[in-house]
């Protein structure tokens, strides 16, 4: 409150944002101040020169007040004030006089000296700076000055003293951020990382910490990790500096240039531009405008290259457009124009022509001298053609874009100027040619080496040093992305030799594929040939794994050799694919060729393992158990031998004492805990729980243990002993307390079951705590915990890192967070990258968010790897049905049942997409293969899927008898129930239709609010089939509740304006149906939806001709979807009769016709009349008689067209 410096520098920042009176208000204590009044009184005049509205009485009382103050004599402090008040509004000339006069009448001010110092800095003067710096410290307490000499020094000197500051000031943050900028400035990463985890020690909400480490990880590719801050530092601005909008417009600046395309740092980014737009002054909104629109139109380029949804390209370039044309309006004119010109060039396939006018003038203007990216539209708009004169524009705009940043340290400011994104940009559109691709490379090395993490610039570069047959350096960079992608590239044989010990034989293949990728050399070890037979044995791939060990055991030679135990391995697996592929010839020579090798040996043992396979192989049973018993007590072997000896007297001899004697013998032999373990599993492998449990209670008297005791407690729930079996896991460590949890849960008593885990790290139990909270309904509370846990869990366990990412995802999605589900799934696909079920589950959440981009190519991602994933390829086939490519769709579903004839959910879509096509009978086929494969068993599956196309065939009666075969399943039962109620709904003339449906519905137990939301829809259905108008106002009522629901919304709007149709209110029902007519066909809703579509057009059909275009529409839509709609076509004739057009109606009426099965008399009878008015007399004639004689009791049709149509076919 008594300090003018301060004063002066609240005051300042108060009008910098706005704050006009609270500015004037600290000034007017220093205008009466002797040293300050000049100071507070400019800085009053400039303040109020700045407003919006200029205070012309006031600024004239000021001046009047300055005049006096400054007929007296200036003191050394008024200079300094007055030269302060200067810096602080940008005016350096001035301000630099006036502290050069304050010297004067004071030589050794180390204030003054210090505020040179900082002017001659601004100036670029650094020597000059440095020298009053160098004044000012003779104060060695002078801060200030200390830190602006580090400015002026080398960067690795300024941290050598800085660090003096950071010792002598421990707790104080500007030491602390200078030392973090100058490492940020000699990019000493680790050291970088150390200091910014201390400085958010000391202040975790500090504005320049939270930047720099967002900044970090942005630089190292860690864009999910760097979100959080980037979303932490906007909370902090808001909070700290909520009218800053220059701090605002710095982050969205630094992060959009440098964040490699990252859409969702876009989406995070867009919060600081909306906050920087709405806080921003008069003075500052040009900048602001141009730079917000850069961010949108950079946007929406991304969103395009990546090939996102249209819409949402077109709304961030229209954004984008809309802020560029307003600031084209004021100081930043030119850029905007020429941003605006780039907007037009992000699809450079549709030129327009006033691209080309307006490059001209701005080309006139001069804009190229200084504007790279003018240099860059006139490329992308084709002005220039000439190879040498593009790398020559390119290169001028990358020099252009290099000298902005050359007057700045490697920082927030040089990122900001250099541009990353853009000249990866520029980069972009180089020729092809061998020059071009030596420049591409040259700007792309300055993009990676500045920003590491930029991923997308690494592949470019690779792939830049790849055409110009650059092997190694394109090895280097895909080594790098690799590293950046979290993916470990060295060491690929010992990475895949510990996966294939863990069983994942999956990522084994997927790193010897990497290995190779980067070094070819990785083929000439015979451990890599050995482990590339293990994953061929895994995909049932027999003559690979030949393959591959016979190149094992060739290549067994020079250092890398293979050890007795593994070339043994390698001779008992060789013999093992020989077997299964039915070569004994060669089977037999492997294990002489073995026997050779190992011949004195402890391994020699092995070959006679392989022998007594091949003797089974041939039907020797009692040769192989011969083999097997030759191998003595204590051999290496002898445990195996006893296990393959158990194993074929159960499985070949179906011998349960046979097998039992064989782990008896173990036990006899040594009667370890192990054995004894082996001989209780053999007991509970041939139904004797009480022996194993004997068994296991001898092996824990022998050594008690907790492996043991959980082994006894799962013996004791198999046996339903629960209270024994919560016993013995009590003793069992942190696995049985796991497991008591789940028995405890499955018991319904999920108190308890948290209890049992009070004492687990949450790291073991967080999944099955994740289920206790979902079985007490707490989702939010179960994805805290789960979130929690992964903050815990290391990355050295990175499939229960992706296990706890799944739980989440799960649950988000039952809380219809598909957003947030979506991120999840991908988080930890992260940690296990080839694990499909993942994959499938987020296909399944892209296709519910419709999201048919990301959905087609995670399935091609899947396929590619697995092409007989048949998850996969449904979800293909349904692509092609959602997107109405109805040929395509059947293709797929067709080639699916083509390998498996009984996968029931492909048959039921098969069915779904024939009937839509007009292609029924094609499904009959597969139907009937499907029956063939089943084996004379009916399974629920099939069941529905027959009583389905018995229904679309229009046989009602087979149709429920198949759906009644399916009801009591727990997959197929409930829709076959829907299918069975909608059918007695749909029959005319069956009074108890209503009555049927009701006591079907009450058969379907809901589990969960969306099964109950499903039950009331069709409720409401039924209660308007009554026809009674109590009923009818009920069902309204409940429509009108489910319609706000968005899985609901179509089927409830429907029944709301049949609703409303019943009480003859048909505008309301008109109303309805319009606003439901404009959603999207999906495959969910589409019964409903197309209900809409033909319920609308007969409302349109009715009023006359006036809407006949309308109703056109819609029933071309529905045909557009399904061809078999016979409604449809009914309407359409109705439509043409009215037009008097009785062709195209009889057209119309035709296809009706053939579509019910020519069994509907009432469109036999429409036909008939329409054939009769266009004189077609003898179709006429054929009609009535066909409808005659399937429904005699239809004289109609006989006195009004036929006694009509014969005469005049005889005229």
């Amino acid at each position: 409150s008594t300090d003018p410096v301060a004063a002066l520098f609240k005051a300042i920042s108060l009008a910098n944002v706005d704050r006009i009176s609270e500015a004037l208000q600290v000034l007017s204590t220093f205008s009466l101040q002797h040293d300050a009044s000049v100071a507070a009184i400019k800085a009053s005049i400039h303040i109020h020169n700045n407003c919006q509205v200029v205070d012309r009485e006031a600024v004239s009382n000021l001046e009047d007040t300055l005049r006096d103050k400054l007929r007296n004599t200036r003191t050394a402090k008024s200079l300094y004030l007055e030269s302060l008040y200067l810096y602080l509004i940008g005016e350096k000339e001035e301000a630099i006089s006036a502290a050069e006069s304050s010297v004067k009448i004071e030589s050794n001010s180390p204030k003054v000296s210090a505020l040179l110092g900082w002017l001659n800095l601004d100036s670029k003067k650094v020597r000059v700076a440095a020298r009053y710096f160098a004044q000012a410290l003779q104060d060695k307490e002078n801060s200030d000055a200390a830190l602006g000499e580090l400015h002026c020094i080398n960067p690795l000197e300024g941290l050598a003293r800085i660090n003096k500051l950071v010792v002598r000031h421990p707790r104080e943050m500007v030491p602390i951020i200078f030392k973090i900028e100058l490492l940020l400035n000699t990019r000493q990463w680790e050291l970088l990382a150390d200091s910014l985890l201390r400085a958010a020690g000391i202040d975790s909400t500090n504005l320049s910490v939270l930047q720099i480490q967002a900044l970090k990880l942005v630089i190292d590719g860690k864009y999910d990790e760097s979100i959080g801050i980037i979303e932490k530092l906007h909370t902090e601005i808001e909070q700290q500096e909520p009218r800053a909008w220059w701090l605002f417009l710095e982050n969205v600046s630094l992060f959009s240039r440098v964040c490699g395309g990252n859409l969702i740092l876009y989406s995070c980014l867009e919060r600081y531009a909306k906050s920087a737009l709405r806080v921003c002054t008069v003075k500052g909104s040009p900048k602001v405008l141009l730079e917000i629109g850069h961010f949108y139109y950079l946007w929406g380029k991304q969103l395009f290259s990546t090939g996102e949804n249209e819409s949402d390209v077109r709304e961030k370039l229209k954004l984008a457009e809309s802020t560029l044309r307003r600031a084209a309006n004021s100081d930043e004119s030119t850029r905007s124009l020429v941003f605006l010109i780039m907007i037009e060039l992000v699809n450079t396939n549709t030129i327009k022509k006033q691209v080309y006018d307006q490059l001209d003038v701005l080309s006139g203007l001069g804009v190229e001298k200084d504007n790279p990216e003018f240099l860059l539209a006139k490329i992308l708009a084709r002005t220039v053609t000439d190879q040498d004169s593009i790398v020559q524009l390119l290169d001028k705009a990358v020099t252009a874009q290099q000298s902005k940043s050359s007057t700045f340290k490697y920082g927030v400011s040089y990122l900001i100027a250099l541009n990353p994104q853009f000249l990866v940009d520029i980069a972009a559109v180089y020729p092809k040619s061998k020059l071009g691709e030596k420049h591409r490379i040259r700007v792309l090395m300055l993009v990676v080496e500045t920003i590491p993490g930029f991923v997308h610039a690494s592949l470019e570069l690779g792939r830049a040093h790849l055409s110009l047959g650059q092997l190694e350096e394109a090895l280097n960079i895909f080594e790098h992305v690799a590293s950046v992608d979290s993916s470990n590239p060295h060491g690929y044989l010992l990475q895949a030799q510990i996966y294939i010990m863990k069983g994942d034989l999956e990522k084994c293949r997927d790193l010897l594929e990497l290995g190779l990728s980067n070094n070819l050399q990785v083929m000439e070890f015979p451990q890599y040939h050995m482990l590339q037979a293990n994953v061929a044995k895994s995909n049932s791939d027999d003559n690979l794994v030949i393959t591959e060990l016979k190149q094992a055991i060739t290549m067994n030679k020079g250092k890398n050799m293979l050890s007795q135990e593994e070339l043994s391995e390698a001779y008992l697996d060789l013999s093992g694919a020989y077997m299964r592929t039915n070569q004994k010839k060669e089977a037999a020579e492997a294990i002489k060729e073995a026997r050779e090798l190992l011949s004195g040996t402890d391994d020699n043992t092995i070959v006679t393992i392989a022998q007594a396979r091949l003797s089974l192989t041939n039907g020797d049973i009692r040769g192989a158990l011969s083999l097997l018993s030759s191998i003595p007590k204590g051999n290496p072997s002898y445990i195996q031998a006893q296990k393959e000896k158990a194993e074929i007297f159960l499985k070949e001899l179906q011998d349960g004492l046979g097998y039992t004697q064989c782990y008896q013998a173990l036990v006899e032999a040594d009667p370890s805990t192990d054995n004894l373990t082996m001989l209780a599993d053999a007991y509970m492998n041939i139904q004797e729980p009480e022996l194993a449990i004997q068994t296991y209670e001898k092996a824990m008297g022998l050594n008690a243990n907790d492996r043991l005791s959980c082994k006894l407690a799962r013996i004791f729930v198999k046996c339903h002993q629960y209270s024994k079996a919560i016993k013995a896991y009590k003793n069992s460590g942190e696995e049985g307390s796991l497991e008591l949890a789940e028995l405890l849960l499955k018991l319904s008593q999920p108190e308890k079951s948290e209890q049992a885990l009070a004492n687990l790290p949450l790291s073991k139990k967080a999944i099955i705590l994740a289920k206790i909270y979902e079985k007490l309904n707490d989702f939010p509370r179960a994805i805290a915990m789960l979130r929690e846990a992964t903050s815990l869990q290391n990355a050295a366990d990175p499939e229960w890192s992706a296990k706890l990412y799944r739980q989440m995802a799960v649950y988000c999605t039952s809380q219809r967070d598909y957003k947030e589900a979506i991120d999840l799934y991908k988080r930890a696909l992260k940690y296990t990258p080839n694990d499909s079920s993942l994959q499938i589950a987020l296909v399944k959440l892209y296709m519910q968010v419709d999201d048919w981009t990301n959905c087609d190519e995670t399935c091609k991602a899947i396929l590619a790897k697995e092409p007989e994933n048949e998850p996969a390829l449904l979800t293909t086939a349904d692509l092609a049905l959602r997107r109405v490519d109805l040929p395509a769709a059947m293709s797929s579903f067709s080639s699916i049942l083509d390998r498996r004839p009984d996968y029931w959910v492909a048959l039921a879509r098969l069915i779904e997409v024939c009937r839509r096509c007009d292609r029924l009978d094609s499904a009959l086929p597969y139907l009937q293969l499907a029956k063939e494969k089943s084996g004379g068993h009916t399974s629920p599956g099939l069941s529905y899927c027959k009583g389905l196309y018995e229904w679309y065939k229009g046989d009602t009666q087979a149709a429920v008898a198949s759906f009644n075969s399916a009801r009591t399943d727990s997959e197929w039962g409930p829709q076959a129930v829907y299918n069975m109620i909608e059918m007695a709904l749909g029959q005319s003339g069956n009074s108890n239709g209503a009555a049927t449906a009701h006591r079907l519905l009450a058969e379907l137990k809901p589990r969960g609010e969306d099964e109950e939301n499903t039950i009331g829809l069709v409720e409401g259905f039924i209660r308007l089939a009554t026809g009674d108008k109590s009923e009818i106002e009920r069902a309204i009522i409940d429509f009108t509740s489910l319609a706000n629901s968005e899985f609901l919304r179509v089927g409830a709007s429907l029944g709301l304006a049949m609703g409303y149709a019943e009480q003859n209110q048909i505008a309301r029902a008109k109303a309805v149906l319009k606003r439901i007519a404009k959603l999207p066909w999906s495959l969910e809703e589409a019964d409903y939806l197309e209900r809409c579509w033909l319920m609308l057009a007969e409302i349109y059909i009715n009023n006359g001709v006036q809407q006949a275009a309308q109703a056109q529409e819609l029933l071309q839509r529905v045909i557009t979807h399904n061809r078999s709609c016979i409604k449809a076509f009914t309407l359409l004739a109705a439509l043409a009769t009215k037009e008097n057009n009785y062709q195209k109606a009889g057209e119309h009426y035709r296809q009706a016709w053939h579509l019910s099965g020519e069994s509907d008399p009432s469109i036999g009878y429409k036909l008939g009349y329409t054939q009769l008015k266009s004189k077609q007399y003898a179709d006429a004639i054929a009609t009535c008689q066909r409808v005659l004689q399937l429904h005699p009791d239809y004289p109609k049709i006989r006195k009004d067209i036929l006694e009509k149509a014969l005469p005049r076919l005889r005229t």
